[in-house]
């Protein structure tokens, strides 16, 4: 039995260790396409407002919460599915379950409003329409370089960061910080994604003093 415990205890903790940095791998590969777009959006010559929504937007999927009150849209959740759980054979649960849309209500919602968001003057407006929880610390830095003239074309840096909450925080546990792992403080880590493109759009385009 001590053998079993120690051994579920060990695997316990390599898969707690495996989930937190698949989570966190995924969440770094978005993040770099969140750069990618920001980059593609500054090649062309759109500002920085631009900029930082492109960003924003492509890193929806590892922003968290969505803060934006959506009910104005009919957000509800579809309960279709949840009406017939009580009542039906299993044939007819997983039909209903092969019928029904991949995204819920909100989702759609959320999607449909990516284009209003886009489109939005400034960051009081934009929150309004689309707003979410880990946003709020995420940054977008642009390296670009200083040749405006369209002589050459220079190399675009494009650099985005975001805090993304741990699931498990093996430091805490290590230092035998337990109270913090009841309560869910268990700690956030930074995460970066970059992209790097040349610049052309001093070629064809007259930079506005972004």
């Amino acid at each position: 039995m001590i053998e079993s415990v120690i051994v579920i205890m060990v695997s316990c903790l390599f898969f707690f260790a495996m989930f937190q940095y698949s989570h966190l791998l995924s969440a770094k590969l978005v993040l770099d396409h969140s750069a990618a777009r920001a980059a593609r959006a500054r090649t062309v010559g759109l500002n920085h407002w631009m900029v930082e929504k492109s960003a924003k937007a492509a890193a929806i999927p590892v922003s968290g919460k969505c803060l934006t009150d959506l009910t104005a849209d009919g957000a509800v959740e579809d309960t279709g599915l949840a009406a017939i759980l009580g009542r039906a054979t299993p044939g007819r649960v997983w039909n209903a379950a092969l019928r029904a849309p991949a995204q819920s209500a909100r989702a759609q919602i959320e999607y449909a409003r990516i284009p209003d968001y886009m489109d939005s003057l400034n960051s009081p407006t934009s929150s309004e329409i689309l707003d979410y929880e880990r946003w709020e610390h995420m940054t977008v830095t642009v390296d670009e370089p200083l040749i405006l003239d369209g002589s050459m074309p220079g190399k675009l840096s494009v650099e985005v960061s975001q805090r993304q909450p741990l699931f498990f925080s093996f430091p805490a546990l290590m230092r035998g910080e337990l109270q913090r792992l009841r309560d869910g403080d268990v700690g956030f880590v930074r995460l970066h994604g970059r992209y790097s493109i040349e610049s052309h759009f001093p070629l064809y385009m007259e930079d506005m003093n972004w």
